[in-house]
């Protein structure tokens, strides 16, 4: 009986191997979902960073799967889930920089106003607009040589996976300290997916909607505030 199953389960794991990275982003939703019904308190340093993490990892891995794939592809089978592994590591390495000093940010009575987070989102809608963020938003699709074995394999995982946060992290760090200001509120986590979205997963980027999904978001928190 279990080799009827055992096929159709390597059929699809075989060719997926970034099938774990989904799982991981999925649990890191469900995580920040169980934090936003908690009860709202002032967070240690620590706790910031560690949700900021969180919610990078449930944003943003779903938009390097191909890449995920790539560097699967161009490792050896033996140790093409420890390749992805390092890769990943590299990537959230740039995050959690950012991450620290929004962490302190969060320290500051005013970063947990609604207007804070309306601004940050305003800031988002214009960084969507500028010729940085389009050059940054080209090299998070960049390919790297990977070497096949030993610590050259190991390190050029780590480099690419950093070469590649770095990129994302230029493209999206207002959206995400917006949502950070929120308190990583899931509608802004689950506004600023969408208009990730729109640049991602489209052939013809769609930037006029992604502005103004995030300029909604601004206006959202903004009444919110006010009212």
């Amino acid at each position: 009986m279990s080799s009827l199953f055992a096929a159709p389960r390597e059929q699809f794991f075989w060719p997926h191997p970034e099938f774990w990275t989904v799982a991981v982003s999925g649990a890191a939703w469900a995580a920040m979902l169980a934090h936003t019904w908690r009860h709202a308190h002032r967070l240690t340093i620590g706790e910031e960073l560690q949700y900021w993490l969180l919610m990078v990892v449930a944003m943003m891995f779903p938009f390097v799967l191909d890449t995920v794939r790539h560097v699967a592809e161009f490792s050896l089978w033996s140790r093409r889930h420890r390749a992805i592994a390092l890769f990943l590591t590299g990537y959230l390495a740039p995050w959690l920089v950012l991450g620290v000093m929004v962490s302190v940010l969060r320290r500051f009575d005013w970063a947990h106003h609604g207007l804070s987070t309306a601004a940050a989102f305003v800031l988002a809608a214009f960084w969507l607009r500028t010729s940085l963020r389009r050059r940054a938003e080209v090299a998070c699709h960049r390919r790297f040589p990977l070497a096949p074995e030993g610590w050259r394999a190991n390190r050029d995982a780590l480099r690419f996976g950093s070469a590649i946060g770095v990129s994302c992290l230029a493209s999206c760090w207002p959206l995400m300290i917006a949502c950070a200001l929120s308190g990583h509120a899931l509608v802004a986590m689950a506004g600023g997916f969408a208009v990730s979205a729109q640049e991602r997963w489209y052939f013809r980027p769609r930037r006029v909607r992604a502005m103004q999904l995030t300029l909604s978001l601004a206006a959202f928190y903004a009444i919110t505030a006010l009212v």
